[in-house]
């Protein structure tokens, strides 16, 4: 009886220490209960059953028209949005150019002093020395002609010791209009010429603009009208592995009523595991399309909270009919070489070439310039005096002459005028290269777009033909007359067939917009507005 006692005492004193000691050992870790999930680890949900994967957030759904993603891409693709601040900035470089015609005010103060020895019998062998205190100030502007024209103004106080001076100290005053205008080099609108490149360069990056713009506009659509197609596409495949599903089903029903064979059983099988493969590739395309769309218009940040899931609302199919035609080339033509922004940016570039070789083809000419000066100066002991002296003219000096320079021979400048001269035959020619390419990208849209017509008349009977020849083999599996194999054919027929039909309304739809793009008013007919970057009040 005791030795029962002493045994259940022990018993119990060792169950209370067993967790005293695992709480003092970090590394015993007591056993976690049945069903209880690991440590970091989210707990499933209350409606989630026991032993199932929790499954990932939903995510956030967006359905887009293609308009709607056109305009998100116009705002949010980032690649446009760094070429939109190229305008604002040649608009600045424009300013800058007639900045050159502005006043500049001019401002100086000095102080000297000066000693000089003199031998002169009157004044003995001594030093004369001369303070002078100096100010003046000035106004000059660049004339639009090429000339220019000073005003000036000076003040100083003079004090020597030279005892002959009959004012001491004394106040020197002057106003002097000075002048200068080419005759020659340079003269007319020459000066003109950096306003006339800046502002070729304003035209040429506003065209840069469009064209990116209409660029990366083709780039959304195309990628959405691909997105469409890849919906298409995994709904076909997933609708064929439902039909693979439902003959494994059927096949294992007759093989159980020992109708059937086990060789149904496997072709039934193989056919939904090659299916399941097929809907996981078209998942994966699916996906890929749709972060490449949402790259173009909502850029991924630095880090990705929230999926995204896109849904396109648009149909391909949808409005065909009026799509352009072949026949209507010349009338597409034609308004490519109207709207094109490569063009105008072409024409901004030759129109700047041609600046360059007139600006060039004038430094040829020698360098003659007339030059003025008209001054009015004052001098007594007093500062007002001084100034009553300049104003009533008392003393006024005048000049007019001409300056002459010229290089010998000129090598320089006549070296320069011819490359100039060339880089203007050359923007030509590049203008002519960028016409014909504009033409080979109308046909060849206008070209896509016929061959998408067909083969989309041609995807969509042979989907009908599918459709009947997969139910008649259908029948004939019912009827005892056909095997699973068979079905799964006629099944790969229909996908097949569905596939093309999407395939060929894509890329009617994207050749459609390539047109557009060709001609150059991708925008316009999508009804988009060209953007703007938004960098605040200095923009034009």
């Amino acid at each position: 009886m005791k030795r029962s006692l002493f045994l259940g005492l022990w018993l119990v004193g060792l169950l209370a220490a067993a967790p005293l000691a695992l709480a003092s050992d970090p590394d015993k870790v007591p056993a976690a209960p049945p069903g209880t999930p690991p440590a970091g680890d989210t707990p499933p949900a209350e409606d989630t059953p026991l032993g199932a994967e929790a499954k990932a957030p939903a995510p956030h759904v967006m359905r887009l028209s293609l308009r709607d993603a056109l305009l998100k891409g116009m705002g949010g693709n980032l690649s446009l949005r760094e070429s939109g601040y190229e305008t604002p900035i040649a608009w600045q470089g424009r300013l800058a150019a007639e900045a050159s015609f502005d006043r500049l005010l001019t401002a100086g103060f000095a102080v000297s002093h000066t000693e000089t020895p003199s031998t002169n019998q009157f004044l003995g062998t001594g030093v004369t020395t001369d303070d002078t205190v100096n100010a003046q100030v000035g106004v000059t502007r660049r004339l639009r002609s090429g000339g220019s024209i000073s005003l000036l103004y000076r003040a100083d106080r003079l004090s020597t010791s030279n005892p002959f001076a009959t004012v001491d100290p004394g106040y020197g005053q002057g106003l002097s209009v000075e002048a200068s205008y080419p005759l020659l080099r340079g003269a007319g609108d020459v000066a003109l010429a950096d306003i006339r490149r800046a502002q070729s360069g304003v035209i040429a990056a506003r065209a840069a603009y469009e064209a990116q713009a209409e660029a990366t506009l083709l780039q959304i659509e195309e990628t959405y009208w691909e997105l469409v197609y890849a919906d298409a596409n995994l709904d076909a495949r997933r609708k064929a592995q439902e039909v693979a599903s439902e003959l494994l089903d059927d096949a294992n029903s007759r093989l159980d009523a020992e109708v059937g064979t086990p060789l149904d059983v496997a072709e039934a099988t193989a056919g939904v595991q090659r299916r399941r493969s097929e809907v996981l590739a078209a998942e994966n395309l699916r996906e890929t399309l749709e972060d490449r769309l949402l790259s173009l218009i909502v850029p991924f940040g630095p880090v990705v909270r929230d999926a995204i899931r896109v849904i396109p609302t648009d149909r391909a199919e949808a409005g065909i009919e009026g799509l352009a035609r072949r026949s209507d080339e010349r009338r597409y033509i034609a308004l490519a070489m109207q709207g094109r922004p490569e063009l105008t940016g072409s024409r901004a570039e030759i129109t700047s070439r041609a600046i360059d070789t007139y600006v060039a083809r004038d430094a040829i000419r020698p360098q003659l310039d007339l030059i003025g000066r008209v001054a009015s100066d004052g001098l007594d002991g007093a500062f007002g005096e001084s100034l009553i002296d300049v104003a009533s003219g008392r003393a006024v000096s005048a000049t007019l002459g001409l300056e002459f320079s010229l290089y010998v021979g000129q090598r320089a400048a006549r070296a320069n005028w011819l490359a100039a001269s060339w880089r203007q035959r050359q923007a030509a020619l590049r203008r002519r290269e960028l016409q014909n390419q504009i033409v080979v990208e109308v046909r060849a849209a206008l070209r896509d777009l016929d061959t998408a017509r067909g083969q989309f008349d041609a995807g969509r009977a042979e989907v009908a033909a599918a459709d009947e020849g997969l139910e008649g083999e259908r029948l004939k599996l019912e009827q005892g007359k056909s095997t699973p194999f068979r079905v799964l054919q006629k099944e790969d027929d229909r996908t097949a067939a569905r596939t093309r039909e999407a395939r060929a309304a894509a890329d009617l739809r994207v050749a459609e917009a390539r047109l557009q793009r060709a001609v150059g008013s991708l925008a316009k007919s999508r009804n988009v507005p060209m953007g703007r970057p938004d960098c605040g009040s200095d923009c034009r």
